[in-house]
């Protein structure tokens, strides 16, 4: 099951998660896991890891727009939980701690639009980019 941390987030709110949401809700737990673990041995790695992530989080966000506010809220609970034991002791890189700030700051409860990243062409960098509500591609 995945954190509850300090959210509000009722039973009856995961009660009405469909077996997609769940499943992408528990991958995102267990992905947060592996993130708090990492440490990299040169900064590269770090940006290409991070950019695999936002790429994956990306079409997440273009095939399923519910799956891919789940994932973000499983993200979230568990970097919250992860910040209640770890401070600045941890270590983690200046990437990792960008992409904890996007996963802290995302509220499912909204109707506004989510933010994801697009990779710009060429390996030139990510943008910005929104997905509004009701524009799921399914």
């Amino acid at each position: 099951m995945p954190v509850l941390a300090q959210e509000n987030i009722g039973l009856s709110d995961l009660e009405r998660l469909s077996k997609s949401e769940w499943f992408y809700m528990e991958q995102a737990t267990r992905d947060a896991e592996y993130e708090h673990g990492l440490q990299f041995k040169n900064q590269s790695d770090e940006i290409d890891f991070w950019t695999d992530q936002r790429r994956f989080e990306h079409m997440l966000s273009q095939k399923n727009l519910q799956n891919y506010r789940a994932y973000r809220q499983g993200k979230k609970l568990a970097y919250l939980k992860h910040t209640e034991v770890c401070k600045v002791t941890c270590g983690h890189g200046d990437f990792y701690l960008r992409q904890a700030a996007l996963y802290l700051q995302f509220d499912a409860g909204t109707t506004h639009s989510y933010v994801t990243f697009s990779e710009l062409k060429r390996g030139r960098g990510w943008e910005v980019s929104y997905v509004l509500e009701g524009q799921d591609p399914q």
